[in-house]
């Protein structure tokens, strides 16, 4: 049992009567604390004269095994190499401090040993701040009044100035305490998460129903869908982004990819699946193109799918730092890309592959969704009556690929170049092979799918025990992530299908706790002058990225079934819940063709790849504003959702209560 003792004028935190940490003291003010519910408190501090600053600060003693900042540093980061917060302090030795609504759960850090663990956190936009940083008595966890973000914020690959907010004097300050006893396990921020969801969730009706749903999605298909010269590549590009010079969102022109950013495979299985429903015949015949292209056009030998085909040269030349871009000739995603070469200086001379097309790497996660794609596309043309036995091949043949590619601890690496070289090894990304080995093992019955397919996930999942976190599942940042995390979770929930052990239930629960440090557990607010603000765009349920890239996306969409899985598998109906919740927060702003968002007419179906909800922007679009690039893998992973799931009354029944609820 967890105490918050008065002892010698200071209170400490204690378990059975040991004290573990204390509350630092303000000169002037009083400190009392209110149980919420064992375990938790609500601290209120209330000063004799208002003031216009505070911290509110706890000091768990000792070094602490693991430590958290939700979303934005495990253990102090520093696995990769993209610019992130390392460590407790920056450079010049200032502690790192971060606005409420950096993290998702406001204000929050977390600490364990092997004794205790203790989480600080502050209510909902409260104008506020966090810390964690050691000193020689031990991890101090401090929230602070106003809001601020020192010494650098982190933006985009690139860092940004401090922010410095301000406030009315006042006298009464607020934040939460949690203190729970170990059980024994490590990275033990489960029941901080269980708290949070139901301290600052929400109830919702859902943004859109699901048959509504359906049918913008196939729309914004549509819309990307191109067809290139007689005989050339066909099929889904990779989104739309906003051109200047049209005055419009455009399709990507000429940029394909089967399983990233662009979905091809998986939005030309949607048009097979709508053709079963509908008998859309048009539907039928672009799908079959698009994948018929793929394996002719970005397969560069057996078993290797090319991470993307791109006809798009416009980008391909030298830059120099004294290059200056024109605003109205490229597209805003194609400058942001062309400013990051600019600023390294780089090199890029045209570079082609044997068959003319411009030289891509292959990697594991498109390789992995690739072969998964061919399964799913043999499947549902066979109910259509189509024998496509060079899809089935095709997925077969990546199986052996990964087959001769694994490392005896079951490691696959992380990207390949056209000729099967290994160019990059490390990450978790490495279990996108996972599921198609077992979709492998189910139509052949060969056991060296299964058995290569459990030494992989056993490999992945432990780095997960052993650090508390995934890496590198997002291509364009070397990271910390919750992408990674994600194909994890589904092959666990396959390999539980297929064998039957319930010890993929705990691990997938293992699983599903790290992934949910990624979602916002609370509803920011904002001004009804700013862009989010007009949109009515609602944080909760949605996830942030990865240590460096600190916006929200929908990529947690491949996460709600496998939440919803747990939930049947477990009986917890908080699974359940936050399967909800990420099925609402990834839902959001999905435009019905009339939808204007900051000046810009939006395409059917199209939504944004990310929201910067916090003080995180890039080069041409600033914090506080949605992207405004529209991808298609938004789209792709909803219509995978809604073909998944046979019922859809999951998806439009919202969430109408939080089990457990606290005041």
């Amino acid at each position: 049992m967890t105490e918050i003792i008065l002892q010698n004028g200071v209170y400490e935190i204690c378990s059975d009567g040991k004290a573990y940490g204390r509350i630092t003291p303000a000169e002037g003010a009083e400190d009392t604390f209110r149980l919420l519910e064992n375990g938790a408190w609500e601290w209120h501090r209330h000063t004799q004269t208002p003031v216009d600053h505070m911290r509110m600060e706890l000091v768990f003693f000792g070094v602490p095994t693991f430590t958290m900042v939700p979303s934005v540093s495990y253990n102090g980061n520093g696995w990769g190499d993209f610019p992130e917060y390392i460590g407790d302090r920056d450079e010049d030795g200032t502690p790192w401090s971060w606005a409420s609504h950096r993290v998702t759960v406001p204000s929050c850090t977390y600490s364990e040993n092997a004794d205790i663990s203790i989480a600080l956190m502050s209510r909902a936009n409260d104008n506020c701040a966090c810390s964690l940083y050691a000193e020689e008595d031990g991890k101090h966890h401090v929230v602070i009044f106003p809001e601020e973000e020192k010494p650098r914020t982190l933006q985009r690959h690139f860092w940004g100035e401090p922010f410095q907010g301000t406030m009315e004097p006042r006298q009464d300050f607020y934040a939460i305490i949690q203190a729970i006893p170990s059980d024994g396990t490590r990275h033990r921020y489960p029941a901080l998460l269980d708290f949070a969801f139901r301290y600052f969730g929400h109830t919702f009706d859902t943004p859109l129903k699901a048959q509504k749903m359906m049918d913008l999605s196939i729309a914004f298909c549509h819309f990307l869908y191109q067809r290139e010269q007689e005989g050339g590549m066909e099929g889904f590009t990779t989104g739309a982004p906003w051109n200047q010079n049209l005055h419009g969102y455009e399709k990507h022109q000429h940029r394909y990819q089967i399983g990233w950013v662009g979905q091809s495979a998986s939005m030309a299985n949607a048009f097979i699946y709508d053709y079963l429903h509908t008998g859309n015949k048009l539907h039928l015949d672009m799908a079959i193109a698009a994948h018929d292209a793929y394996i002719k056009h970005g397969m560069p030998q057996k078993g290797l799918f090319k991470s993307r085909v791109d006809l798009h040269e416009r980008m391909w030349f030298s830059y120099d730092k004294d290059m200056v871009l024109d605003t109205w000739k490229y597209s805003e995603d194609l400058l942001e890309s062309m400013r990051g070469l600019i600023l390294k200086n780089a090199k890029q001379p045209l570079r082609r592959a044997a068959d003319g097309s411009l030289y891509i790497y292959c990697d594991a996660c498109n390789l992995g969704t690739g072969a998964e794609g061919y399964f799913e596309a043999y499947e549902l043309l066979q109910k259509a009556g189509i024998h496509k036995p060079e899809y089935l091949q095709t997925a077969m043949d990546v199986c052996d690929f990964a087959l001769r590619n694994q490392d005896e601890n079951g490691c696959f690496a992380k990207s390949w170049d056209c000729d099967a070289v290994v160019r990059s090894k490390k990450g978790t990304i490495g279990c996108f092979l996972i599921l198609p080995l077992l979709n492998a093992y189910k139509y052949t019955g060969e056991k060296k799918y299964l058995e290569s397919a459990v030494r992989a996930f056993d490999f992945y999942y432990q780095e997960l025990e052993e650090y508390g976190f995934t890496t590198a599942g997002a291509l364009d940042t070397y990271s910390i992530d919750k992408e990674s995390a994600s194909p994890l979770l589904r092959c666990c929930m396959r390999l539980q299908e297929v064998t039957g052990d319930p010890k993929y239930i705990a691990k997938g629960e293992k699983i599903g706790w790290y992934l949910a440090t990624w979602m916002m557990h609370y509803t920011v607010e904002y001004d009804k002058d700013t862009v989010l603000g007009q949109m009515g765009f609602d944080t909760f349920g949605s996830t942030a990225v990865s240590t460096p890239h600190n916006a929200l996306d929908q990529y947690a969409l491949r996460d709600v079934l496998s939440f919803k899985k747990l939930y049947e598998l477990t009986g917890k109906i908080q699974w359940l819940e936050r399967a909800q919740a990420l099925w609402y927060g990834a839902n959001q702003c999905i435009s019905d063709g009339t939808l204007v968002v900051n000046g810009r007419l939006r395409p059917a179906g199209g939504q944004d790849e990310a929201i910067f909800h916090t003080r995180w922007g890039r080069a041409f679009v600033p914090s506080f504003m949605p992207s405004q690039w529209l991808p298609a893998w938004p789209c792709a992973f909803r219509l995978e959702n809604l073909r998944w799931q046979e019922d859809w009354t999951f998806f439009d029944q919202g969430l109408q209560t939080i089990t457990g609820k606290l005041s």
